[in-house]
């Protein structure tokens, strides 16, 4: 009766929870034997730092030789903390466990953590952020096909198999073990899906991604706002989590609404990506044109013309920001101090590295949620997982590759407070599922026991929809004409990136590749944003499917308009176990279309055409060649159209599979303070949890809300009284000086740029160089300390 009565009032007190109190929940085991199968360590930062190079080993195929990974360490003062093994904690107990070390878990446990409470940090790949296709922000693509780090899901867009065979990117597993990608699979290969990238490693897939960051807009939190019914989801309380975490380059710091001692350093994309080449700029006035901004004729030998479209900041706060369709230039994650990938991976080392408890445990697969289920609700008070290197079947280096994947040693983990789960859309509704949250029905098919009946997990998944319109020109891109992107050796535009310090003279390697990005409001578009995003590169890009990379970069003559449709409307897809191995992958089904499709398409089909003008008043302009409509075809048109934009739309930010909800919704996964309903102790905090897709881009949406649960957790909250003055028509004017200093080089006839923005844009950051690592005693409000 004590110790009964004792767990029963740890758990309605979780600050008095003690460490023999959890040893009571271990299951049907003794400490002991749990302890005897810890077999891995948590990573710790030493306080050193050391300046490492890369050996050898670890060289993609084909990259640049060892002088070259000599020259990049130098030239970037790459540093590497000295991680060693120094064991957990000797109980195996932490104040909090968080699964996951991406977007939603990194900036997540690393508050915790300076808050004064020990956390766990477990991540099931390992640490490739010194890479070269990690760390040089163009090489994007390599990073999402890097073997050590990727994770190759293959999804369905479609129930019916003729329809979901009508895509060119599907991908088959033949007989002999190889992968067939097309429309013509030989006899005996068996349907995988499309290929959807993601990765396995510290930082998660903010190691590969784009480092595209826009922030969402402020309807995306009035609906959160309105459907919590919890006033600190409103658009001011969330943009004064963004202006926390956010380490501004490119405006003074006097400019409201922005942060300039966060974790993320954000920088725009250089303008002379787009001056220094007379077919970019050409491109990129072209769009202009196609907007009806009628800029051609006048402005095409200025960079007047690149100045006045490309002005305005594309995360300004405010609703005119929200529903201005315009040419932006593209705000990055990345550190121009030595134009590198910038993201959350530095902020776990730099909590660690100046003494705060954060955990950090590599090639550990979390296999199943721990539950004490002796009081009212079940709670959550650790985690059961096995430790080895590419134990995932997703894994192209697991001996269990798109089968069951291979086994590791079993561990377990304890927590005094929380369980937090940080998994992404897929893996955590699939681990919710494995430990009994779910839709009860599906948990019994497999005999798994259902704790809590939610048949939302997994469910209500959303994505965007994208394509591409492409055209090839006669002669290749001078910008990009010797850049080799590390496939051969040597590799002038590697060689410039390396040997130059400052931004503007390392090339289009310092950025992100994307020259320009277009907002527009089709004539379905519902509400008053913009709900098509264009992107312009020198590139073939055409969708994912395996060997994706080479393809998109295999000749420098291409220009391509990738297009996202925002807002999509579908919230068919779902996410199913196909077993109860935690390491085979689940079932992914977007059902594509199913909801609102008509609407999407037609959307999706006036941005084709939007692309296609473009491309038709370049050509009229006669510069450096024509570019002839490859993708999809001048030859597809109307209801042919359509039916290719559904035969090959892709996304890449699936959402929702754990959504916030009332808690009236039986399909509701979460309340809004991230809390799983029907337990205690137990939080999701990724893109899983947004019960509608935000904005265009996500890792910007989800680093705010991975702060917004640090002071949830913590007991802390936004000001009440915090405002952010809509800033359009100042960052319109402000815009015009920044854009105008980008052009560094750049022959300025009207007198354009003026002292102060050529400074400015000509370094392509402000030099905000304020302290950004203050020991932190507690998280105690939106600024940071």
């Amino acid at each position: 009766m004590h110790l009964q009565a004792s767990k029963q009032a740890s758990i309605q007190n979780r600050e008095t929870f003690s460490d023999s109190m959890i040893i009571m929940y271990i299951p049907q085991q003794p400490i002991r034997s749990i302890q005897a199968q810890r077999p891995t360590k948590p990573y710790r930062a030493s306080h050193a730092v050391q300046k490492v190079i890369p050996s050898t080993s670890m060289m993609p195929v084909n990259s640049p030789t060892q002088k070259q990974y000599r020259l990049y360490s130098a030239s970037l003062h790459l540093t590497n903390h000295a991680m060693q093994w120094d064991g957990p904690q000797e109980t195996g107990i932490y104040d909090y466990i968080v699964v996951g070390s991406g977007a939603g878990g990194a900036p997540l446990a690393s508050r915790l953590a300076r808050a004064g409470h020990s956390v766990l940090l477990i991540e099931a790949g390992d640490d490739e952020g010194e890479s070269l296709e990690v760390k040089v922000p163009v090489l994007h693509l390599l990073s999402a096909e890097k073997p050590e780090m990727r994770w190759d899901y293959f999804v369905r867009h479609y129930e019916d198999p003729v329809q979901q065979a009508r895509d060119k990117k599907m991908s088959y597993s033949c007989p002999d073990g190889s992968i067939y990608t097309g429309l013509y699979p030989a006899s005996g290969c068996q349907p995988l899906g499309v290929l959807y990238p993601r990765s396995g490693t510290m930082g998660g897939c903010t190691q590969h991604n784009s480092e595209i960051s826009v922030y969402p807009w402020e309807t995306d939190w009035e609906y959160l706002e309105e459907l919590t019914g919890n006033w600190t989801w409103s658009a001011d309380s969330m943009r004064s989590y963004f202006v926390r975490l956010e380490r501004n380059r490119y405006l003074p710091s006097s400019v409201v609404g922005h942060g300039y001692q966060g974790w993320l350093d954000l920088t725009l994309t250089p303008l002379t990506l787009v001056a220094e080449d007379p077919k970019i700029t050409s491109l990129v006035l072209a769009a202009a044109a196609a907007m009806g901004k009628g800029l051609l004729g006048s402005l095409l030998n200025t960079v007047k013309g690149l100045a006045h479209v490309l002005a305005t900041d594309l995360n300004a706060p405010g609703k005119s920001r929200d529903e201005d369709a315009n040419l932006w230039q593209v705000p990055i994650a990345v550190d121009p101090t030595d134009s590198t990938r910038a993201g959350p991976r530095k902020f776990i080392y730099d909590t660690i590295n100046n003494g705060y408890p954060l955990h950090f445990q590599p090639n550990t697969f979390v296999t199943k949620i721990l539950f004490d289920q002796t009081g009212y609700r079940p709670r959550a008070y650790g985690v059961q997982y096995e430790c080895g290197q590419y134990l995932y079947s997703a894994s192209p280096l697991s001996p269990g590759y798109l089968a069951g994947g291979s086994r590791g040693q079993p561990g377990y983990a304890y927590a005094r407070r929380e369980v937090i789960i940080s998994a992404g859309a897929f893996e955590s509704p699939k681990l919710l599922m494995l430990s009994g949250i779910g839709d009860c029905n599906q948990l019994a098919s497999f005999g798994i026991p259902c704790l809590v009946n939610l048949p939302g997990v997994g469910g209500n998944m959303q994505d965007r929809y994208e394509v591409s319109v492409s055209g090839k020109s006669p002669s290749p891109f001078p910008l990009t004409q010797e850049c080799k992107w590390t496939f051969s050796s040597p590799d002038p535009c590697l060689e410039t990136y390396l040997s130059n310090t400052d931004p503007v003279d390392r090339g289009v390697y310092g950025s992100n590749g994307l020259a320009v990005a277009i907002t527009l409001k089709s004539s379905t578009g519902e509400g008053p944003n913009p709900d098509v995003y264009i992107s312009g590169a020198p590139a073939k890009f055409t969708g994912y499917f395996p060997g994706f990379a080479e393809d998109t970069l295999a000749d420098n003559n291409h220009w391509v308009w990738l297009i996202l449709k925002a807002r999509s409307r579908n919230n068919a897809g779902y996410v199913r176990l196909r077993s109860t191995n935690p390491f085979e992958m689940p079932e992914i089904q977007f059902n594509s279309f199913a909801v609102g499709g008509d609407e999407d398409i037609k959307a999706i089909s006036e941005a084709v055409d939007f692309a296609r003008r473009a491309f038709a008043h370049h050509n009229e302009l006669g510069i450096d060649g024509a570019f002839a409509e490859d993708i999809p075809g001048p030859q597809l048109q109307g209801p042919a159209l359509d039916q290719w934009i559904k035969d090959i739309a892709w996304g890449h930010h699936a959402t929702g599979t754990c959504a916030i909800g009332r808690p009236d919704d039986p399909y509701a996964v979460l309340d809004g303070d991230f809390q799983v309903y029907g337990v205690d102790g137990l939080r999701v905090v990724d893109l899983s949890v947004f019960p509608k897709i935000p904005g265009y881009f996500v890792a910007l949406p989800v680093y705010t809300i991975s702060e917004k649960a640090a002071d949830v957790i913590l007991g802390f909250g936004p000001d009440p009284n915090a405002h952010f003055p809509d800033a359009g028509g100042l960052f319109g004017t402000l815009g015009y000086g920044l854009a105008g200093g980008l052009t560094q080089g750049v022959q300025d006839p009207e007198g354009l740029l003026g002292s102060f923005g050529g400074y400015l844009g000509g370094f392509g950051l402000f030099d905000n160089k304020q302290p950004i690592h203050k020991r932190e005693q507690a998280v105690r409000g939106p600024s940071e300390a």
